[in-house]
């Protein structure tokens, strides 16, 4: 692995490595000026690689500073490209339409922090959008508005916001929430790690030598929501009625436009304001007041307060049918006749659930594994249910749903 000190330079005047002559001087030969080296040792490197780095993020520091602004409070958002939403998500142009039937144009951006580049998503071309959604997920973008999206298992809840994230080149980073989520997992935490450093000793020959040893250092790391607001990236709270309520409570300034502040941190890490390009989504299976199926075990019921932040709530449902098999086709490879009759045992177990003859539901994800499996095992679609979904299923619910399958694949 190559680090930091594998570019270091030599100082003429006694071989010790450093990154800067300028500092070397300074720390072992205070007599010494970087102009009376360049004349006693002409031609000799004054900065490796990386104190070359350092010293252009110094300068750039003095110039965001002397401009009066930080590194924290970036209020510059990035360079953008508008591309109209039929292009960017392949749509018939008069479905894209605004309100005065004039395209609907996104800002798609067109550069990023270098942190933030690694959590660029790949856009899916297979996806088959819900136009719907599409647009009210986008609103969001367009707007800064925050946007929760929540429904059954499956529904595409999250995939939709990835999806449209990496359409419009915005980074996405997604945080998933349990009971055990705590403060230090959202906002950052202090982290000990061990580093090189040039520690000066005499040799045996009586000589100063610069040599190398290991010390262990504290220093406090950003969480993702901090990383999120500060490097412009779509911040994606995922399973949001998972987290406990005193958890939630974190996000309601941030909710508000407010800057995040972090209380344990450094004082001069503790207030982040948010990136023009900072979005907040979230994601659950209950809109926050509790499971009402029954199938979400762990969801609580949420405070108000945390939900009425949001500007937009939407409920995700199962695709309509020629859309679901339309996915099938896709995703699995099925023909459209064994699509459709997918969609139509998928609905039938889906009408049973809601009428409370079942106590589980199928979702699309399960649904392209039966059909996937079908196809693995010679076009055997009872096993490719079984295999799926039956098999989790209530012995009760198991018999309903053989049923079912040998209805539409006698």
């Amino acid at each position: 692995m190559t680090t930091e000190n594998d570019d270091m330079i030599t100082c003429a005047i006694d071989g010790g490595k450093c990154h800067s002559i300028r500092i070397y001087l300074r720390e072992n030969y205070p007599d010494w000026t970087v102009d009376k080296y360049k004349v006693e040792h002409p031609g000799q490197p004054l900065l490796s690689e990386t104190g070359r780095r350092a010293a252009l993020k110094a300068k750039a520091a003095q110039e965001r500073k002397a401009a009066g602004s930080t590194a924290l409070n970036a209020n510059q958002p990035f360079a953008f490209a508008e591309r109209s939403l039929a292009e960017l998500f392949g749509l018939d142009p008069s479905t894209a339409l605004s309100s005065t039937n004039n395209p609907i144009m996104l800002r798609c951006l067109s550069e990023h922090h270098i942190e933030a580049e690694a959590y660029i998503s790949q856009a899916d071309p297979e996806y088959v959008f819900d136009i719907d959604l599409v647009k009210t997920v986008c609103l969001g973008f367009e707007l800064a508005m925050n946007t929760y999206l929540w429904g059954y298992h499956g529904t595409g809840k999250t995939t939709v916001l990835e999806q449209c994230a990496a359409r419009t080149g915005r980074p996405f980073l997604r945080v998933q929430h349990t009971g055990n989520t705590e403060e230090a997992h959202i906002l950052g935490q202090y982290v000990v790690r061990t580093v090189m450093v040039d520690v000066k000793e005499i040799g045996p020959e009586g000589q100063w030598h610069i040599v190398q040893r290991p010390q262990t250092v504290t220093e406090f790391q950003y969480g993702p929501l901090a990383m999120a607001m500060k490097y412009g990236m779509v911040y994606c709270a995922d399973e949001y009625d998972f987290a406990m309520p005193s958890v939630i409570a974190l996000y309601q300034p941030v909710l508000e436009g407010k800057p995040l502040v972090i209380k344990d941190a450094p004082i001069d890490q503790r207030v982040i304001h948010p990136h023009p390009d900072f979005r907040f989504v979230a994601t659950g299976n209950t809109n926050g007041v509790g499971d009402e199926t029954g199938l979400y075990q762990g969801t609580m019921i949420q405070n108000a307060a945390s939900y009425s932040r949001f500007h937009i709530t939407k409920e995700v449902k199962y695709m309509d049918p020629k859309q679901e098999s339309l996915v099938l086709r896709s995703k699995a490879g099925l023909g459209k006749p064994d699509a459709d009759k997918f969609v139509k045992v998928a609905n039938a177990i889906r009408e049973s659930f809601s009428k409370g003859e079942m106590s589980m539901t199928i979702s699309p994800r399960e649904l392209i594994s039966a059909s996937t499996l079908t196809i693995v095992f010679g076009n055997n679609p009872h096993l490719g249910f079984r295999l799926a979904f039956i098999n989790r299923c209530s012995r009760i619910d198991q018999v309903t749903v053989e049923q079912v399958v040998q209805r539409y694949f006698a």
